[in-house]
């Protein structure tokens, strides 16, 4: 084969490769789809712009511009329902895994490899709302890999851009990719002079900010930088990312064994570049993986907290490319007797990965087990049937179930109140507002997180200068709520109970009314009042 056909077909092969695994995994997240109530976080706030409001303007946003503005796109183009937000998320998965499949095979040449690596990014099955880890990483990372390959000034400026869109997709991504993006900069060039590498380490940390100017002058112009800052802190001040379980305990299955193999897989990475000979030191390939070193360490202390089976998959991009890296240079080692230990470890933990993720419960709700197998044709039946429980405004899969409780409570919004009328929710319940189809009030969903009096009077002034005839106050939040002053005060003033609904347990869900806000009727089911 000549040499020309030669690199004709390896071209076809990648494209077939990336192409393969992207499809592969948007059809497959697609079909296992499953929200629960944490997805609403970022999808109420996108429901949220649909009333008019903006991130940080008018609601509390704690870093995820960018998540919100993407729902809220999805759901203009493709209608309010969840349908949307799954065509977002598959397609956001599958392009994740189609630029790790890019990655791996730059590295390692071998399609095999590459689609192993794949599979086990499949398998690990991140959380929805957590695409943005999967889909900035994995894209940092190719820009990392572009712009050594070949630096130029230009490239520099595509790398700053992915570390700024992973910043506004969620604040620490942009950290995590940005350290990856500056250690590229400043081993662009080997043999310069150190004064020229600092030059280019600045000059990638000054585009960085340029580019993410703009959004922190919105932010300092609505509610101030300060606030903002202290407020995403406040909110994360309750998670624990210093326990270091004992690696010899049996956690959830090999949870505990697969934090410390996240954790190794770099040093396991810089110790072969240690042992590596002068030359390869000079190719592009050996500067991108110490940077994707330096990316897997920041990810795996900044994502990986307890509990380990929910958190792991959250740092899967750089793992999954380090430890096929690694796997593919143990089977070219010499001595051989390399290959056996350190394929049982990487193949070990790679199936590890698919129990943390659940991978037989996921291909049961794909639907993909069983006559599928026999019966291929079934497949479209899948999609289609997937779809339009999707577009229903409440699917076979209740988000939770407070959810659950309050859908004659929905109802009763629908008859009697529009979509002027906003409801105050006082716990961690964003679901009730995009189920309910009305706007959340006082700016924010989370007021027992957002403990300072700036936000507590934020609250209340938002709360005066809206309708809002109902507040939900789940019974786990309300000792919470009570540690708010300002804002328990404004709700004994104005509110007075409608109903104490029993959700599960000792759950309950009490729904309060402002008794000072004059109705037009009486709902001639519940007896409620009306105020359409």
């Amino acid at each position: 084969m000549s040499i020309v056909k030669e690199r004709r077909w390896r071209r076809v092969s990648v494209a077939f490769l990336v192409i393969l695994s992207g499809t592969l995994t948007a059809s497959f997240r697609f079909l296992a789809i499953n929200f629960n109530d944490d997805h609403f976080v970022h999808l109420t706030a996108a429901q949220q712009m649909f009333f008019g409001d903006w991130p940080t303007r008018d609601f509390v946003d704690v870093g995820r511009p960018l998540q919100i503005v993407a729902s809220a796109v999805a759901q203009g183009l493709l209608g309010h329902t969840l349908f949307a937000e799954a065509v977002l998320i598959s397609a956001a998965f599958g392009v994740a895994a189609a630029l790790t499949a890019a990655i791996v095979f730059k590295l390692t040449g071998s399609l095999g490899v590459s689609f192993g690596a794949v599979l086990v990014e499949v398998a690990a099955f991140p959380r929805t709302y957590h695409y943005p880890k999967l889909l900035a990483t994995a894209a940092g990372v190719w820009l990392i890999g572009y712009f050594l390959r070949r630096p130029s000034f230009v490239r520099q400026i595509l790398m700053a851009a992915g570390v700024a869109i992973a910043f506004l997709f969620r604040h620490d991504l942009g950290l995590f990719v940005g350290v990856g993006g500056l250690v590229a900069s400043i081993l662009a060039a080997p043999t310069a002079p150190w004064r020229v590498r600092l030059r280019s380490g600045t000059t990638f940390a000054a585009l960085v900010l340029a580019m993410v100017a703009p959004y922190i002058a919105y932010v300092h112009l609505n509610g101030g930088l300060w606030n903002h800052v202290v407020t995403a802190l406040d909110q994360m001040g309750g998670q624990d990312y210093t326990w270091w379980p004992n690696p010899l305990a049996r956690g959830d299955a090999w949870d505990f064994q697969l934090f410390y193999v996240f954790h190794l897989l770099p040093l396991a990475a810089m110790g072969v570049f240690a042992m590596a000979s002068k030359r390869s030191w000079d190719h592009w390939s050996t500067r991108f993986l110490i940077s994707l070193a330096v990316v897997a360490v920041a990810e795996n202390f900044g994502l990986i907290r307890h509990p380990f089976r929910e958190r792991i998959p959250d740092a899967i991009v750089p793992a999954v490319v380090l430890g096929a890296w690694l796997l593919h240079r143990a089977w070219l080692a010499r001595p051989r007797y390399l290959l056996i230990p350190s394929a049982v470890v990487l193949v070990g933990a790679g199936f590890a990965i698919g129990d943390a993720g659940n991978v037989g419960d996921n291909l049961d709700r794909a639907g993909l087990t069983g006559e599928i197998w026999l019966e291929p044709e079934l497949l479209p039946v899948r999609f289609a049937e997937r779809s339009a429980q999707l577009h229903e405004r409440f699917g076979s899969d209740s988000p939770s179930r407070t959810a659950s409780t309050l859908r004659p409570f929905f109802s009763y919004l629908d008859r009697c109140t529009t979509e002027q009328h906003r409801l105050f929710l006082g716990g961690m319940i964003p679901e009730v507002a995009y189920l309910a189809r009305r706007p959340f009030a006082g700016g924010a969903y989370e007021h027992y997180n957002f403990s300072s009096r700036i936000n507590q009077q934020r609250v209340v002034d938002r709360l005066r200068g809206h309708l809002v005839p109902f507040a939900l106050i789940p019974s786990g939040s309300a000792e919470e709520l009570e540690d708010l002053p300002i804002v328990a005060s404004y709700l004994r003033e104005r509110y007075v109970q409608l109903a104490d609904l029993l959700v599960a347990g000792d759950d309950r869900i009490r729904i309060l009314i402002d008794d000072k806000l004059p109705s037009t009727s009486r709902d001639a089911e519940t007896g409620w009042p009306c105020f359409r």
